[in-house]
């Protein structure tokens, strides 16, 4: 198969799946539709918002489109796509089940939000690449090392401490265990640390984009500490299982990336 005739299935496989979901829940895409359009006529400073989330969103979805279609490797991206789906749906039904978030749905978890993990598994894979490649030189074998584990350091003991009371749920040490195994296992410190920093910093778009647009909220703003905390845990908690999910990929199809 040709590169062109590849990123042209890959173009649509990713806008299929864009398709699906906005199908699937037509009634939420036509409420956000409905609720922007008024928040739209009030003018002003609310419609700057608007535009703004608008933009935000849109260059989520522009970035996916574009950027996942550049490397690809059939085998390792198919792993990456079931594992995140899997991890995702767990993560989001032990955080929304445990009160630690909920969805303007109230769903436990809601299912249309499954497939932000596998894509975001995926940009974040090639972005992390190019990141890699653009910082050459930049860090050397222990400062790649060092940043690792003070990112990983940096994300357990922030879920530790926003879990809080819930953390010796049963549910909640297995997720710290599995947590912890991903951050511990089979590092390749150069490669792990861009994937981490890069998940980190696509995860922190998503969820000022989610927070903001009042999809979903996290306890600490019922309880007035407002959603900077919440962001921070999802940044950090979102970037470490997209990193374990790519880890176990990479073991499961070790060979060279198919680049096209």
């Amino acid at each position: 198969m040709n590169a062109p005739r590849a990123r042209l299935i890959y173009s649509l496989a990713l806008a299929a799946c864009f398709a699906s979901v906005a199908a699937a829940r037509f009634d939420l895409v036509q409420s956000a539709f409905d609720a922007t359009r008024q928040s739209l006529a009030q003018g002003g400073t609310v419609r700057l918002k608007i535009l703004g989330e608008i933009v935000l969103l849109g260059g989520i979805l522009l970035a996916v489109l574009l950027v996942i279609p550049q490397r690809m490797h059939p085998v390792r991206d198919t792993a990456s796509v079931i594992l995140a789906c899997a991890a995702g749906y767990f993560a989001e039904a032990w955080g929304a089940r445990n009160g630690l978030w909920k969805y303007y749905t109230s769903e436990r978890p809601p299912l249309w939000i499954v497939p932000a993990w596998p894509l975001g598994a995926l940009l974040v894979d090639r972005l992390a690449a190019r990141a890699q490649a653009l910082a050459a030189g930049l860090l050397g074998a222990r400062g790649h090392a060092a940043g690792y584990w003070i990112l990983s350091a940096c994300a357990l003991a922030v879920f530790c401490w926003f879990v809080a009371g819930k953390l010796l749920l049963a549910s909640s040490l297995l997720v710290l265990a599995a947590l912890s195994a991903a951050l511990a296992a089979a590092a390749d410190y150069r490669r792990d640390f861009w994937i981490f920093t890069t998940a980190s910093a696509c995860v922190f778009f998503a969820e000022l984009w989610g927070t903001t647009n009042h999809c979903w909220s996290y306890h600490t703003q019922s309880g007035g500490a407002g959603a900077l905390p919440g962001i921070c845990f999802g940044m950090l908690f979102d970037a470490a299982i997209v990193l374990g999910c790519l880890k176990l990929a990479r073991l499961a199809a070790p060979d060279r990336a198919w680049n096209m």
